[in-house]
């Protein structure tokens, strides 16, 4: 029986688990009962860093687990601290992954094809959890984190009791298409080349391409000021998903940009998962924005 986070490591998926100073950008006094580990897990042969932060009382309340999808790739847009903190402290067990071969990690991400491996063992590993809540987790992505909670939707179905999608990458044909070199090059170093000599690899990363095998209620978020990634995404999965008949709402926020800060984001994003199980007792705070 896994009774504390700090017995993680008697699992096999588990390596390393250790607890962790809050970084200097963040007061401990604004997040008094929330504690931070990090953790480094197995996932195919690949050592891969993560984090887990849970509210004090964690072991007495059994919270549900949240698993926060990163967005970005490589070093740029990591894993942050504060924002598993954050959720953290709404009440969840929060845990995301860096992904492989960053931070320390072994292996190289491939932007969403068989690294998305590292967020569904995070499930496997929940599930073993006798201090969380059962019957599923929660999940949030941003951005190319978006394109990882899809992805996971596919793979683990109701094993994800609901999931939230922030500014979320659901057609990498058309961000490849729309966005500046850099990003080409990304795909370039990431996935293989360009849309039309890897059709199949663009295919499985992109959820417009799948969208009739996600049966998980999604809430997606987007901002009406995104150069990132297009509001029209967002908007197709809406519309794609009505047409499946897949529980979701589209929410656009009017001047937000891809970072949806200063908006309810967070707040629309609990109220989601409280409508499809979360237990609003154990509910900490309201968020107000993100």
């Amino acid at each position: 029986m896994i009774k504390r986070i700090e017995d993680m490591v008697m699992l096999p998926e588990i390596l390393k688990i250790s607890g962790m100073s809050f970084p200097d950008n963040l007061k401990k006094t604004d997040f008094p009962n929330v504690k931070l580990f990090q953790l480094r897990y197995k996932v195919d042969e690949y050592e891969v860093e993560g984090l887990i932060a849970a509210p004090t009382d964690y072991i007495e309340k059994e919270y549900p687990v949240l698993i926060f999808n990163r967005g970005g790739n490589r070093d740029f847009g990591r894993l942050r601290e504060g924002v598993i903190i954050r959720y953290a402290s709404y009440g969840f067990i929060c845990m995301g992954s860096k992904y492989r071969g960053n931070e320390g990690g072994t292996g190289k991400e491939d932007f969403g094809g068989e690294d998305v491996h590292d967020v569904t063992t995070l499930i496997d590993i929940a599930e073993k959890l006798s201090f969380a809540a059962a019957g599923g987790v929660f999940m949030i992505g941003h951005s190319r984190g978006g394109m990882m909670t899809w992805r996971a939707i596919k793979l683990c179905g109701d094993r994800i009791k609901a999931a939230a999608v922030k500014a979320g990458l659901s057609d990498c044909v058309d961000m490849y298409e729309s966005r500046t070199e850099d990003m080409k090059d990304d795909f370039f170093e990431l996935v293989g080349g360009a849309p039309q000599d890897y059709p199949a690899e663009y295919a499985l990363r992109s959820a417009v391409c799948f969208a009739k095998q996600l049966k998980v209620p999604v809430l997606i978020e987007h901002g009406t000021e995104d150069w990132r990634v297009n509001l029209s995404q967002s908007v197709r999965m809406h519309e794609l998903l009505d047409r499946y008949g897949t529980k979701n709402k589209l929410i656009i926020y009017q001047g937000a940009d891809h970072s949806l800060k200063g908006y309810p984001a967070d707040k629309d994003i609990i109220e989601w998962f409280i409508q499809y199980g979360y237990p609003k007792e154990l509910l900490r705070k309201m968020p107000k924005e993100c």
